[in-house]
């Protein structure tokens, strides 16, 4: 699963990062709260899931959930 093999490599890094669980990214409410995102040299806003419509579909299902 994606977040235990970003959890093995977080520990391997130098300076380590933090591990992260299913419930983290749960709680996340938006974008800007995934430091990950502001390292990317890549444009991602034309991508569909960073369009606020989808945006505010993914928040109200997790909320349902």
């Amino acid at each position: 699963n994606a977040i235990n093999r970003y959890n093995i490599q977080a520990v391997a890094l130098n300076p380590l990062c933090l591990k992260i669980s299913w419930k983290d990214i749960a709680d996340y409410s938006f974008l800007g709260e995934f430091d990950l995102l502001h390292h990317l040299h890549t444009d991602i806003q034309t991508n569909d899931w960073a369009k606020p419509a989808h945006r505010k579909a993914t928040t109200k299902y997790f909320k349902l959930s």
